[in-house]
């Protein structure tokens, strides 16, 4: 019979092409309206700072108009006239120039309360209308003699400030005017309007909230007027970048903000509003939400048509699963899956059965090898751990025969023998850890006959630890290494033995205070190859790992604050 075949493959790619699709939409969807979002934004607020920037230009137009009416007046410039050719200047003529500066200030009640005059002759008499911004007459005369040069008849000076008697302090600009006479152009002096910062300030600081901020900047970006009067002065920096690397646009992003400015045409200064993107671009949630669900729909759909059509597959797929899992679970090895109708799942089930039957061979071939390899790994290690101990035992016995140590000698064959009784009288692979203790000890006094008052070694056992069954004379090479390296630090050395049962498994860490080991070290122990006539950490590992399994063996670790600690992991249940 002719199989079907299924296109499960197709269905996925289906899945994430429309998937892909829908993503590409909806991000090039929302990419759009970002921009558009923001080019209304910009619009909207370009078109705001500039009707903020025309009333700005007319108000300081509308000083410098004040400071020429001031400047040219014939009552001022004839009492000027008596003062510059000789006479001094009086109480009444000071009270009438200061009148009438007073009067023109006045006559603009909308700034009025923003403005003080201050007329400087060329005799050094000040004339003045308030005392609240009293200016330093050298430094302002010497500052317009300087802007005269230039060839003006006034200029207007960056932002100073004073102290109030509250103890904060106002800031304020200067517009410098010549006094001269209007038909001969002789020069009289030097008129000064000091116009408080507010005249500008108000102009735009009902608009200023938590999202919304307000700087008013000359070309270098210094700033000359802010709701925040500790910042006038300061430098507005990212402005000055916007303006130097991109002169096309009149806006620029910076820290999660957008940044507009408009001229303020006549005098080189820029009106420059702040604006939260969060609150700016608040239309575009809505925008998000609606594309959010539109997405889940879209894939709510697909994955209903996909999953209409997975169900067909269902059948098939629920019986080489259970199959399979079957075999894994429980390594039933005379399982065989029925043969479907669909011509995928039939070549699955075909090799599958294939498989179990050649798996049962090699099975039952590998089992008689893996026996033979664990006995020859056994004797393999075990051959080297053993010669190993009796030569380094040997080799101390030796050391006090040669200093005449005769007593000292006769004590470690002593020990030794009871060593070698154990040694040669054990048959089993495995011993109690009691048992594997007492050897350790007999050792440790060997050792320490050799190295009196180098070291200690501590037993700190669990009660329920000792009855567990451990590899024999698996600790002794672990103990000796601990020992010998410490023995090179100039330290009494103090050796941990702790046992205990965690997780059905039995954990003996051995840790000491001696030189420690790096990491490199470490890694180049696991990793080199066993060899004969080496009996070291990477013997004892592998001889856990082939009587307990291969999730058993040993690791090492550094011991804190110094030395090596190793831990030795043995199945127990």
């Amino acid at each position: 019979m002719k199989k079907r075949s299924l296109i499960l493959q197709l269905f996925i790619m289906l899945f994430i092409i429309l998937q892909c699709l829908i993503t590409f939409l909806a991000f090039s969807t929302y990419k759009y309206s970002e921009s558009v979002i923001l080019k209304e934004v910009i619009q909207l607020n370009t078109n705001m700072l500039q009707q903020i920037a025309i009333r700005i230009n007319q108000e300081l137009k509308d000083v410098e108009v004040l400071a020429s009416r001031i400047a040219y007046d014939t009552s001022i410039i004839e009492s000027l006239k008596k003062s510059s050719g000789g006479e001094r200047a009086n109480k009444e003529q000071l009270l009438k120039i200061e009148g009438i500066m007073s009067g023109y200030i006045w006559s603009y009640r909308s700034t009025a309360m923003f403005i003080d005059a201050h007329l400087i002759d060329k005799r050094g008499n000040t004339y003045s209308t308030s005392y609240s911004m009293s200016s330093n007459q050298e430094a302002d005369l010497a500052t317009f003699d300087k802007a005269l040069e230039k060839g003006k008849d006034s200029e207007i000076f960056p932002i100073k400030s004073y102290f109030t008697a509250t103890g904060g302090y106002n800031c304020y600009f200067q517009v410098a005017r010549k006094v001269e006479d209007y038909i001969s152009k002789q020069y009289y002096g030097v008129l000064l309007l000091n116009v408080n910062e507010k005249l500008l300030g108000d102009n735009y600081i009902r608009l200023t909230n938590e999202e919304k901020d307000f700087f008013i900047v000359d070309q270098d970006g210094v700033i000359i007027s802010h709701k925040d009067k500790d910042k006038i002065n300061e430098k507005l920096n990212s402005f000055v970048e916007a303006n130097i690397k991109n002169k096309l646009n009149n806006y620029y992003l910076k820290d999660d903000k957008l940044f507009i400015f408009q001229p303020i045409s006549d005098y080189g200064w820029y009106i420059v509003e702040s604006v939260s993107l969060a609150s700016a671009m608040l239309p575009l949630k809505k925008i998000e939400l609606f594309l959010i669900a539109f997405g889940i729909l879209c894939t709510l759909l697909t994955g209903v048509a996909l999953i209409a059509v997975a169900r067909k597959l269902a059948g098939p797929l629920s019986l080489l699963t259970n199959k399979m899992t079957e075999f894994n679970n429980h390594g039933n090895l005379s399982i065989q899956i029925p043969d479907s109708a669909y011509k995928e799942f039939s070549e699955i089930s075909i090799s599958f059965n294939e498989l179990i039957q050649r798996v049962n061979y090699l099975l039952e071939e590998n089992i008689n090898n893996e026996r033979q390899k664990r006995l020859l790994e056994l004797d393999f290690l075990q051959a080297q751990i053993n010669p190993h101990f009796i030569y380094n035992t040997l080799s101390s016995i030796r050391f006090y025969v040669e200093m005449g140590k005769n007593k000292e000698a006769e004590e470690m064959l002593y020990h030794f023998s009871k060593l070698l009784r154990r040694v040669l009288s054990r048959a089993d692979e495995f011993v109690l850890l009691s048992d594997e203790v007492k050897h350790l000890e007999d050792y440790v006094a060997l050792q320490k006959m050799r190295y009196s008052n180098a070291f200690i070694v501590e037993f700190l056992l669990d009660e329920n630890t000792l009855n567990v069954q451990i590899p024999s004379f698996i600790l002794q090479p672990i103990i000796e290494n601990a020992i010998f390296y410490g023995l090179q630090v100039n330290r009494l050395i103090v050796i941990k033995v702790e046992a205990e049962l965690a997780d059905n498994d039995l954990f003996i860490t051995i840790s000491d205070n001696g030189i420690g080991m790096s990491q490199e070290k470490i890694t180049e122990i696991f990793n080199k190859e066993v060899q004969m006539s080496r009996v070291g950490i990477l013997n004892v590992h592998e001889r856990i790992r082939i009587l307990c399994g291969g999730s058993y063996g040993l690791t090492i670790e550094q011991n804190e604050p110094e030395g090596t600690k190793i831990i030795l992991k043995f199945r127990y249940a």
